[in-house]
């Protein structure tokens, strides 16, 4: 009985890995793509909760708007994540970001069980990051793609063949390593530092102050969390 009860737990406990990940993205300072995180695993915790033994009195929405923003933040997460990759300046940067906050929302309403719900963002994303590598390719060197888009890619299409063709197999434990290969494909792909931060700041793990936006230059202390 306790090893059915925790199977049924595993994936609710295994959402949490992406919590890490949002403190990686932090200490890199990707304050944005930090907190799409962190709402991910949120959201991703709260839903698989809901399925659990017990747990549902934390469900405070239906389950429908519970599973919609858990695939929300995914689809979404992707997307920041490969933008990220990028490496845009201003105002680029925030314009795609936001394209993708936008269409991804319009498509997840529509259908939010399809393939295109993940391909669509991946695919656009893809194609923005190959016009701009294609014009900056002399720029790039090759550890890029031989220790981050390679591998990363490598993780996220490992957890999309997970969650799309072999779920059925055993869901607790293929949907739980497909949670661990998404964290750790955003961990890879995410740029090691981000050139575009404000200078002048040490790099800060994840806090309630920078997800809220409030690490800022000369507005709050920068305070390493331990």
């Amino acid at each position: 009985m306790g090893a059915f009860i925790a199977k049924l737990l595993l994936p609710t406990v295994s959402s949490l890995v992406f919590l890490p990940t949002a403190s990686v993205a932090a200490k890199r300072g990707f304050h944005l793509e930090a907190m799409v995180y962190f709402f991910s695993m949120f959201f991703t915790t709260i839903f698989h909760a809901c399925d659990g033994p017990g747990l549902s009195i934390i469900c405070f929405m239906r389950y429908d708007v519970l599973e919609y923003f858990t695939i929300y933040g995914t689809a979404l997460s992707m997307w920041v994540t490969l933008i990220a990759l990028g490496e845009f300046e201003e105002p680029q940067r925030s314009s795609i970001t936001m394209f993708g906050v936008l269409t991804i929302a319009v498509r997840i309403y529509q259908d939010r069980l399809g393939y295109g719900v993940y391909s669509g963002p991946i695919g656009s994303a893809v194609f923005i990051l190959t016009v701009k590598w294609l014009q900056q390719m002399k720029q790039r060197g090759k550890s890029v793609y031989t220790q981050q888009v390679g591998p990363g890619c490598c993780f996220g299409a490992l957890a999309l063949m997970l969650r799309f063709y072999f779920e059925e197999w055993d869901y607790a434990y293929v949907h739980s390593f497909y949670h661990l290969c998404l964290a750790i494909s955003f961990v890879l792909l995410l740029p090691k530092k981000n050139r575009f931060a404000v200078e002048g700041q040490s790099a800060v793990k994840l806090s309630w102050c920078t997800l809220c936006c409030c690490v800022r230059h000369g507005l709050w202390p920068t305070v390493k969390i331990t």
